[in-house]
């Protein structure tokens, strides 16, 4: 796992809990996983570094495969927020997690996504059918073998004017 002096850095006191508050997570994040993860080879991610990092993040994230769109791993709080299992998530393609009138558009952009890409606002469907509106950051990753996005969904549904950088 990640010391207890990284920890500190980037998990503050009451995550989340304001627009500001969600973007310091998701710089430190950033850099977290950019100096300590994928920049040493000593120091490859672990399962450890994984779950503090993916799995308990408290926004919902995923990673699919570029190639294919299918989902590859999914985040508990990703499971909560759209509705699915986990078997019900990795079943999905991002494509269905969109509008149907929305998808020309979404696969007419998804070629020119660069390495890091934050925007928004997109319109993504819950299983229940419910429409929210979602800013989207992903980066480019390698996930096993695979060229894949890692994707986090910061919910817009409370916070309309969170504006993009």
């Amino acid at each position: 796992m990640i010391g207890a002096a990284s920890t500190d850095r980037i998990l503050p006191a009451k995550v989340g809990q304001t627009p500001a508050d969600r973007e310091a997570l998701m710089k430190a994040i950033k850099v977290e996983l950019k100096q300590q993860l994928w920049t040493e080879p000593r120091a490859r991610p672990t399962y450890g570094r994984y779950l503090s990092l993916f799995i308990l993040n408290p926004e919902p994230m995923w990673v699919y495969d570029v190639e294919t769109l299918q989902i590859l791993d999914v985040n508990e709080s990703a499971m909560q927020r759209y509705g699915y299992s986990r078997p019900e998530f990795l079943a999905l393609t991002i494509k269905d997690l969109r509008p149907q009138e929305d998808l020309p558009k979404f696969l007419e952009l998804l070629p020119d996504t660069p390495n890091f890409d934050r925007s928004g606002p997109w319109r993504h469907e819950l299983k229940d059918g419910t429409i929210i509106q979602v800013l989207i950051t992903s980066h480019t990753v390698t996930f096993g073998d695979r060229h894949a996005r890692l994707v986090m969904a910061e919910s817009l549904t409370n916070n309309p004017d969170i504006e993009i950088d």
